[in-house]
C-alpha cells in the first residue's frame, strides 16, 4: 500500500471512526462521573483531532503508549527521563481511555497528557504544532503513517521503543502493509526491539538493519516499590490469610472468570481453604463479574470497593478496583494469567516473575509468544490447556511450599536474566543531545 492510498482509504472511514471515538470518550465520561476510582479525562475527543484547548509547553519529549500494559511497562522510563533531562516536559498520550486511567492517575512525575490524535494529517500536525517536541517515543506496535511522515519532515527524531511484531500483526502488514510501513519503519532515528523474533519481522518488512537494535523489553525494568512486600504481609496477618493457600487469576477476560471458579471449585476439594483473588483486565467488567459471584450462592465472595472484610469462609475475592495488580500479585502464592484460557493471547507475566510467584497460563499467548517462549525454554512459566489442568496444577502447588518456592524461583531467575533493556535505551536517547540548544 502506498501512502496516498492509505489517507484515501482513512478519509472514507473517518466518519466510523470518529463515531468509535466518541462513544469510547462518553463511555470514558460517564464512567468517571458514577466511579469515584475514574478520573476525567480532560478533552477526549477534542484532543483525538488535535484540538485541545489546554495550554501545553513545548520543546520536550512526546511519549506514546495505547493502553494499560504498556502505559505501566514505561513507568520507570518516565522517571528516568525526568531525572536526566529535568527541564524538558514530557507529553504522555493514549490510545485507549484505560490507559489514559493509568496515566493520570499513577505517572510516577509530572506529565502533559492527553489522547493521541487520530493520524490525520491535519490532526497530527495540530499537536506537533502545539507541542514541538525534541523527541518522539513510539511504544511496542504503533506505528502511524501520517505521524512518522510529520516527524521525519520536521526532522524530529522518532523512536519505536520496546517494539514487538506479534505474528498476527506481521502476517496483516505484509498482506496489507507493503511500501507503507516498510517507509514507515524507516522514518525511524531507532527502532529498539524486544527479541529475535521482534528483530526478525521488522527485517522482513523492510526495516533498515542500521536502525534496528535489540535491546530487551522494557516490561523486565519492574520497580518494586519498598514497601511492598511488607503491605502483603500486613494485609495477609489483618484478614488472618497467614495459613491459606492464596491464587491470584489476573487481567481475566469475558467467559474467563466462569473458567477461574470451576478451577477454583475443583482445587476446594483438595484444600478447603484456599482463596482465590480475581481480577478482571478491564474496569467496565467489574459489575458483571460481581453479578456473576452473586449467582454462585455455593461460593462465599467479598469484593474490594465495597469494602467487604474477607474472613475465615470467604472463598473468592474480587479485586475490582485499577493499580493494585502488583499488591495482589505480592499478596498471593501463585498467580494465574488470564487472557490466555479465552482466545485473547495473553498478557504480561513479568510482574508475579519480579516477585518470585510461580506462573500459571492457559495455551493462548500468542500476543506476546517471543516474552512467552523465554520462560517456556527454562521451565519458568506452567501452561495448562484447559479447567482441568490448571486445578490439578494448583492442588499440586497448594500442597507443596517446596514446589511453590521452586517455580518461583525459576520465573525470578529467567526475569533477571532479561533486565536491562532500560539503561540500553537511555544511553541511546542521551546520545541525541536533547539539552542542546542547537538540537533542532
Amino acid at each position: 500500500m502506498q501512502l496516498w492510498l492509505y489517507r484515501l482509504l482513512l478519509t472514507l472511514l473517518f466518519p466510523l471512526i470518529l463515531y468509535s471515538g466518541w462513544k469510547r470518550c462518553r463511555k470514558a465520561q460517564s464512567k468517571s462521573q458514577q466511579n469515584s476510582d475514574e478520573v476525567p479525562i480532560p478533552h477526549c475527543f477534542a484532543s483525538r483531532l488535535g484540538r485541545n484547548p489546554t495550554y501545553f509547553q513545548k520543546g520536550g519529549i512526546w511519549i506514546h503508549a495505547v493502553s494499560v500494559g504498556e502505559t505501566r511497562s514505561i513507568f520507570p522510563l518516565l522517571k528516568q527521563l525526568h531525572l536526566r533531562y529535568p527541564q524538558l516536559p514530557i507529553t504522555l498520550t493514549s490510545g485507549s481511555t484505560q490507559g489514559a486511567q493509568q496515566a493520570l492517575r499513577f505517572s510516577p512525575v509530572a506529565i502533559q497528557h492527553q489522547m493521541i490524535p487520530y493520524d490525520t494529517r491535519s490532526a497530527v500536525n495540530r499537536f506537533l504544532n502545539q507541542i514541538q517536541p525534541k523527541l518522539v517515543i513510539m511504544i511496542e506496535t504503533e506505528i502511524w503513517p501520517n505521524l512518522y511522515q510529520a516527524c521525519s519532515e520536521r526532522k524530529i527524531p522518532l523512536i519505536l521503543a520496546n517494539a514487538r511484531i506479534k505474528q498476527q500483526s506481521f502476517k496483516a502488514y505484509q498482506k496489507w502493509g507493503g511500501q507503507l510501513v516498510k517507509r514507515a519503519l524507516n522514518q525511524t532515528h531507532l527502532i529498539a526491539s524486544q527479541f529475535q523474533a521482534d528483530t526478525d519481522h521488522l527485517l522482513a518488512l523492510g526495516a533498515d538493519p542500521k536502525r534496528i537494535k535489540q535491546l530487551g523489553n522494557l516490561k523486565f525494568d519492574i520497580e518494586i516499590p519498598a514497601n511492598l512486600t511488607q503491605n502483603a504481609q500486613a494485609w495477609r496477618m489483618d484478614n488472618g490469610l497467614e495459613d491459606r493457600f492464596i491464587w491470584v487469576a489476573a487481567s481475566t477476560h469475558a467467559d474467563e472468570e466462569v473458567l477461574m471458579v470451576k478451577a477454583h471449585e475443583k482445587l476446594l476439594h483438595h484444600c478447603a481453604n484456599a482463596l482465590l483473588i480475581l481480577a478482571p483486565r478491564h474496569s467496565d467488567r467489574f459489575q458483571e463479574v460481581a453479578e456473576l459471584l452473586e449467582q454462585k450462592t455455593d461460593l462465599l465472595s467479598a469484593i474490594r470497593s465495597q469494602q467487604m472484610p474477607v474472613t475465615a469462609n470467604t472463598q473468592v475475592y474480587l479485586a475490582d478496583t485499577i493499580g493494585e495488580l502488583m499488591h495482589w500479585f505480592a499478596c498471593s502464592d501463585v498467580a494465574f494469567i488470564g487472557g490466555s484460557l479465552v482466545p485473547f493471547g495473553g498478557h504480561n507475566i513479568l510482574e508475579p516473575a519480579a516477585l518470585a510467584k510461580p506462573i500459571l497460563s492457559g495455551p493462548y499467548h500468542m500476543n506476546l509468544q517471543a516474552l512467552y517462549d523465554t520462560f517456556k525454554q527454562t521451565d519458568s512459566i506452567t501452561i495448562t490447556q484447559n479447567t482441568d489442568e490448571l486445578a490439578e496444577t494448583l492442588i499440586k502447588l497448594s500442597q507443596s511450599n517446596e514446589l511453590q518456592q521452586q517455580q518461583g524461583q525459576k520465573a525470578y531467575q529467567c526475569f533477571q536474566q532479561q533486565t536491562g533493556a532500560l539503561s540500553k535505551l537511555l544511553s541511546e536517547i542521551d546520545q541525541l543531545s536533547l539539552t542542546d540548544p542547537n538540537h533542532l
